[in-house]
């Protein structure tokens, strides 16, 4: 048992929580490519991050008004993540975040390891979505997440800021070492490991949520294979609905 099954199983204990049946919990790009299988669940992690649940709270709630475009950009290393896995993440997000459902796109991509996607949403907004796999090995993921409106912006990382900050840095003899505990429950974990769990135990929890995850998960899937497709024929394409991969 891994750590994270270990601190799974301890808010499951914690909180009381007894699911009926064995599942598959992984992140939902570690499926692509796959057919799900009965008992696999395609997380989607990074919905469970605050920094996200409060974007989304500031875009439903109308803090900002009138919201028209999505900045977003995501970089990561080639030995954790695929461009795939990237695309993915980042397509979901922008549903996630601003309530519409992407119609059609438009990507350039370079060698398999960079581009830039443009997204039409069925609610009017246009996004710009660019990723890459081109940071060093082991290097943490860069992201940055701005939504302008009509009137106001909003962003996941503070303005003029270039990477993600830490909590704590400490220099030391040995070099820099940063810290940055997002979860009074899960002391000692990253970002990305606080996502998986939390978002696994929501679906223990909640086992309703698994066939809407699915679907999901059929829909991103098809936005990736659309925005490959769209790079090699150099055009634009609209969305077709999926519901089965």
């Amino acid at each position: 048992m891994n750590k994270i099954e270990e601190a799974l199983n301890g808010l499951l204990k914690k909180y009381d929580v007894q699911p009926d049946k064995a599942l598959n919990l992984l992140p939902g790009w570690e499926f692509i490519g796959k057919k799900i299988q009965n008992g696999d669940v395609p997380l989607l992690t990074w919905r469970s991050n605050r920094k996200f649940t409060e974007l989304k709270k500031i875009v439903s709630a109308r803090v900002i008004e009138n919201v028209c475009m999505l900045r977003f950009s995501c970089f990561g290393s080639s030995d954790t993540w695929s461009f795939e896995a990237l695309l993915y993440r980042e397509f979901d997000l922008c549903e996630f975040l601003s309530g519409g459902r992407i119609m059609s796109l438009h990507a350039t991509i370079t060698a398999g390891q960079a581009g830039n996607v443009i997204v039409r949403l069925d609610n009017g907004i246009i996004g710009s979505v660019e990723v890459g796999t081109q940071l060093p090995s082991g290097h943490k993921m860069v992201d940055r997440h701005e939504i302008i409106a009509r009137r106001g912006v909003a962003s996941d990382i503070v303005v003029d800021t270039q990477v993600p900050q830490s909590s704590i840095y400490s220099y030391t003899d040995q070099g820099l070492e940063t810290y940055k505990d997002v979860d009074n429950e899960l002391f000692g974990f990253d970002e990305l490991e606080v996502e998986h769990i939390r978002s696994a135990f929501e679906v223990m929890k909640n086992p309703e949520i698994t066939q809407e995850l699915i679907r999901q998960h059929n829909h991103l899937t098809n936005l990736v294979k659309t925005a490959l497709e769209s790079d090699s024929q150099n055009r634009k394409v609209e969305i077709k609905a999926v519901e089965h991969y």
